[in-house]
């Protein structure tokens, strides 16, 4: 009985390292710089780096083919935006786009690796003075990280806020939450990772979310201002140029 408890033990912890997410997204491609969806994004994300400070030469972005409103912010000033975020509004790709660059510019990524290496580290001496115990590292690492990163996104979103107003929209706090409600509408109701559920979820829960952008700004009468259209093709070509895939 012993044993079998100890193989069970052992199954959990190993599969521990299936509750991280891959460091890229799944079917994510580079788009064709002339594509007008890439033109969008591109240009979007030019706005957005400059807004918040940043050198808009340094980012580059790749797609995720998929039709889910989703975006990842990956190392070195690199990110995932969804098909389905292209093919939304200018304000919510402003807002979501606002919300990468946050991360970025706050080097949430770096500080989750730092957090991840520590963590391993320090398990790994308790593994030396208490054989066993460094396993335990498979199954509280990502519960701690994932943890880490529920509260980097409630920063995130604050500091979008800013971006969003510096980009142009007057009303920044709504255009983010419509953009969080769009994402969460797009998302599937059953069949998720282990790792995106529950307390492994990386992300808060959408109501705590939008509860932290409370007030929202007051609707002006005849509708919120939207947020800057796009120039034409030709000159977002020129401009966007230091955000391209290439």
């Amino acid at each position: 009985m012993r044993r079998s408890l100890v193989f069970l033990v052992l199954l959990l912890c190993a599969s521990g390292c299936a509750l991280i997410p891959p460091t890229h997204p799944e079917h994510s491609y580079y788009p064709e710089p002339r594509d007008s969806r890439s033109l969008t994004i591109s240009y979007t994300l030019y706005r957005a780096a400059q807004a918040s400070g940043d050198d808009p030469t340094r980012y580059s972005f790749a797609f995720i083919q998929t039709a889910a409103v989703t975006a990842f912010a990956a190392d070195d000033a690199t990110f995932y935006f969804s098909e389905g975020l292209a093919r939304q509004s200018q304000r919510c790709i402003d807002a979501i786009v606002a919300q990468k660059v946050a991360h970025e510019i706050l080097g949430h990524a770096g500080q989750r690796r730092t957090l991840t290496l520590g963590l391993t580290a320090g398990f790994a001496v308790l593994g030396l003075i208490a054989p066993g115990l460094g396993l335990a590292d498979l199954v509280v690492n990502p519960l701690i990280v994932r943890a880490f990163s529920r509260d980097q996104e409630m920063e995130a979103d604050q500091r979008a806020i800013e971006i969003l107003r510096d980009m142009g929209h007057a009303a920044p706090r709504r255009s983010l939450a419509e953009a969080l409600r769009t994402v969460a509408a797009t998302k599937p109701a059953v069949g998720r990772p282990m790792w995106e559920r529950g307390p492994l979820s990386p992300e808060p829960a959408l109501d705590d979310r939008l509860a932290a952008l409370e007030p929202l700004e007051t609707v002006l009468v005849g509708g919120l201002e939207g947020a800057p259209k796009p120039p034409s093709r030709a000159s977002t070509s020129r401009r966007a140029r230091g955000a391209s895939t290439q």
